[in-house]
């Protein structure tokens, strides 16, 4: 569009017109274009979304061959149309459609080519022409072009069109990620023997429960043959089958295989490696419900490396998988079992396995080959797991053998540790003594001697003992004329006469035991067995969920019992005279009120419906009690403490001497460094002997702390190591790598002496746990009470809320307790509906 030059237009002016036209004829050709386009992008669109879907490889052979074609008749139609039409803009169309969107009249762009009727006019027409080219190019200005509106709202007035994109958008977001692999299935049909539910194949692998590997699913789409070729090429470089082992599913041995596929024209089998395991039809009556299978893999599969269903001859899918034994777990000692006293054995154990552990067991046998008087041919304990539920852990306990019919008796132990498929690790057999307690009453060690008489086989051991026993039988001016140790006597020399079985002398075995126990440490023996047993009925009621009377009879009896047994300990205190410590830590006293209070805590819970927190309560005041009965066997002050505390001073002294040679040593490092000095070298190595006898004595004070603890500390060792180093560089005199070395072996001393200072107080507050019938003045230290005398929880009780089990506070028991009177209330109104009131009672059972 060009307007002529009389017109008198800019250059400026000129360009907008021609940008404007331009615009206006891009607009006229894309509303032509475009209603044309969209048959050819909807038909392409509607494939790609059927594609994604996955829905054309689920079409018999002809249909998905029809399909095809029916879209790319479409296709060609659509281009076609696309194709068939001129899309040219005439300067009239173009023309009008600016003075359309410019809302403009009297057709200023027609103006710009218009002439004169009389060329050479003069006058009045002159002056009314130019007027008027005057407002025509005035209105140039106001020239616009709109967007394009190619009508789509008039050809479609109900938006079917949106419905492809929709359709799309869901198709990219079910199939998207493997868009290129379905577009490939959906472009190459397949004929094959297996109809339309084929590719509804799922699988899952079910791990067994103690390998805690999740469900493994597995979906039936081809995308495992690669996978499966490059583990099965030879051919291929290292790094190339690295990479290619990242897709191998890992398949425990023992997992269970759920395989589920539709309907197939043909025999169908699960493939193991070479292992077939058939198809079945889901319904027999309606074969078109599917096929599935169930299998489990064995130790038979281990050379499998492919796992592939196949209907007939043709491979459905096919994955690389690889079948992973269960090894049998790893068990050893860590350290030699050792001899705690007082009957104690400590054991140091570590445990392996690839998966998790379930059991780990002590087992013992008689150094000579001998069965227990039972007839069992070895004894077998549980020892807890270092890491429940995990597959590696180092453990440490202690168990008491001073009851043990065994006791003082060489034996072999191992361990022997268990996994989830059964399989068993085992140590090689250790020979040791097992521990036992010392008696000191002559009869109680009589009886212990007859007890292990007892252990060796044969008719003879019964009469020996029996005779034993008669003689000490006849003399009861030595256990005090005790009926009880008297009638105890007499019935197992009767069992003994006329009970030949292992039972009988097992049970004699146990007579025996209880006996000696009486007599070396009094009758509250016997109320502490009451007290064990009933604690044990208790806690077995908590754990099996026994009815809230079972629990409070069990209550009362455990408290009569535990009464009983407190006036029998202090009755037993009292005639041996044993005391108190004077300088007895505040936390280290137990008293009758703390055991009741606790007691009363735990009947509180239970009424409250808090079974777990009470079952909690109940636990650690077991532990409290086993620490009393620790205390009252060994009143006074343990047996090695003295030596303890002599090796503390001594490790003392130890750092004392280290730091006086480090001083030394620093001075002759500083005149080293000053001028004119001479003969540095030779004072250096001066000062190495002296070294070399620090190391020599922190070596065997290392070695009487194995003697006595049973364990060497870490810290001392690198001491040890450290002072090595220093000797070497003070013999070199290199004086800055010796100060170096002699500050780290004396920073190890201080931790090491810190470390056994702690050691000794653990093992001190033990022994020395006491009892009190009430508070008493003068063992209290105020450092571990309150203003009024109330504990601050720094003791042994400070472990009834340990973070394990959350405890009601009195507070929360009280709202229970109003909550089950409520419950109770409403359950006795007949007015209320029957579900309600079962789902009252529901939950007055729970609690």
């Amino acid at each position: 569009m060009t307007a002529r030059p009389g017109l008198g237009l800019g250059v400026r002016t000129r360009a907008r017109l021609g940008a404007i036209t331009l615009v206006a004829r891009l607009n006229l050709v894309w509303e032509r274009f475009w209603p044309r386009l969209i048959p050819l992008l909807a038909i392409v669109a509607a494939f790609v979304a059927v594609a994604l879907l996955d829905l054309l490889p689920q079409l018999p052979f002809w249909l998905h061959l029809f399909v095809l074609v029916g879209f790319g008749a479409g296709a060609a139609w659509a281009f076609h149309y696309l194709v068939g039409e001129s899309y040219a803009a005439s300067y009239e169309r173009v023309r009008h459609r600016i003075e359309r969107d410019s809302n403009v009249d009297h057709r200023p762009l027609a103006t710009l080519n218009d002439q004169p009727l009389i060329p050479d006019a003069s006058g009045e027409e002159k002056v009314l022409w130019q007027a008027h080219l005057a407002r025509m190019q005035a209105m140039l200005s106001r020239l616009r072009v709109g967007v394009p509106s190619p009508g789509m709202a008039r050809r479609d007035p109900r938006g079917l069109r949106a419905v492809v994109p929709l359709l799309l958008i869901i198709a990219i977001a079910a199939g998207g990620s493997e868009a290129g692999a379905r577009l490939e299935r959906a472009l190459t049909p397949k004929q094959s023997n297996v109809n339309s539910g084929v590719l509804a194949l799922d699988i899952w692998i079910t791990p067994p429960a103690y390998t805690q590997v999740p469900p493994i699913l597995l979906q039936g789409e081809g995308s495992a043959t690669n996978q499966v070729s490059a583990v099965r090429d030879a051919g291929k470089t290292s790094a190339d089958k690295d990479k290619s082992e990242t897709n191998v599913v890992d398949i425990p041995v023992g997992s269970e295989i759920l395989a589920q596929l539709g309907r197939a024209e043909g025999e169908a089998n699960l493939m193991i490696g070479a292992r077939p395991v058939p198809f079945a039809a889901l319904d027999e009556d309606n074969p078109a419900n599917g096929q599935h299978t169930e299998a489990e893999i064995g130790d038979g599969d281990l050379a499998a490396q492919v796992l592939d269903v196949r209907v007939g001859d043709q491979t459905v899918d096919i994955w690389a998988v690889r079948v992973v034994a269960d090894k049998t777990p790893v068990v050893e000692f860590t350290a030699p079992p050792k001899n705690m006293s007082g009957g104690r054995l400590g054991l140091q154990y570590e445990v392996k396995d690839d998966y998790a552990l379930s059991t780990l067991k002590l087992v013992i046998r008689h150094g000579e080959g001998w069965p227990l008087p039972s007839g069992v041919a070895s004894a077998v304990f549980s020892l807890p797991l270092p890491n429940p539920g995990g597959a590696t852990g180092k453990g440490r306990t202690t168990r008491d053998f001073a009851a043990h019919p065994w006791a003082g008796t060489q034996v072999k132990v191992s361990l022997e540790a268990r996994d989830g498929a059964g399989q068993e690790g085992k140590t090689e057999d250790v020979s040791i003594a097992l521990p036992e307690r010392i008696f000191n009453h002559p009869v109680a060690r009589a009886l212990i001697a007859a007890r292990k008489k007892l252990n060796r086989p044969g008719e003879a051991t019964a009469a020996d003992v029996s005779k034993d026993l008669t003689v000490i039988a006849q003399r009861p001016q030595h256990f005090y004329n005790d009926t009880v140790v008297f009638l105890a006597l007499s019935v197992a020399n009767a069992r003994l006469r006329h009970d030949r079985s292992a039972k009988a002398r097992g049970d004699v075995q146990q007579i025996l035991w209880e006996t000696g126990l009486r007599l070396e440490d009094g009758e509250f023996v016997i109320a502490e067995r009451d007290l064990r047993e009933i604690h044990d009925r208790l806690e077995k009621s908590f754990r099996d969920g026994a009815d809230d009377a079972v629990i409070e009879r069990l209550m009362d009896q455990l408290q009569r019992a535990m009464s009983q047994y407190m006036q029998e300990l202090a009755e037993h205190l009292r005639r041996n005279g044993v005391t108190m410590p004077e300088n007895m830590m505040a936390s280290e006293i137990m008293e009758n009120q703390d055991l009741q209070r606790i007691l009363d805590r735990v009947r509180e819970l239970s009424q409250a419906g808090a079974r777990e927190a009470a079952r909690h309560m109940l636990s650690q005041l077991n532990e409290m009690l086993k620490l009393l009965r620790n205390g009252v066997r060994l009143a006074q002050p343990r047996q090695g403490m003295n030596e303890g505390r002599q090796m503390l001073r001594n490790l003392r002294e130890l750092s004392r001497r280290q730091q006086k040679l480090l001083d030394r040593t620093f001075r002759r490092q500083q005149m080293g460094r000053q001028p004119g000095q001479q003969g540095q070298l030779d004072g250096m190595r001066q000062l190495a002997p002296g070294q070399e006898q620090l190391r020599r004595d922190l070596g065997r004070m290392m070695r009487q702390m194995d003697e006595m603890l049973g364990a060497v500390s870490e810290r001392l060792a690198r001491a040890g190591q450290a002072m090595k180093g220093a000797g070497q560089a003070l013999r070199d005199g290199e004086a800055g790598r010796a100060t170096d070395d002699q500050t780290e072996a004396l920073d190890e001393l201080h931790r090491a002496t810190d470390q056994l200072g702690e050691e000794l107080a653990r093992q001190q507050q033990g022994p020395q746990m006491g009892i009190g019938m009430g508070r008493r003045r003068g063992l209290i230290n105020p450092r571990n009470r309150d203003p009024f005398g109330r504990r601050r929880g720094d003791g042994p009780y400070d472990q009834l809320n340990n973070g394990d089990v959350k405890v009601p506070s009195q507070q929360d028991i009280l709202r229970a307790r109003k909550i089950m009177q409520e419950l109770r209330r409403r359950s006795g109104e007949q007015y209320r509906p029957r579900p309600e009131r079962e789902y009252i009672n529901r939950l007055i059972k729970r609690f």
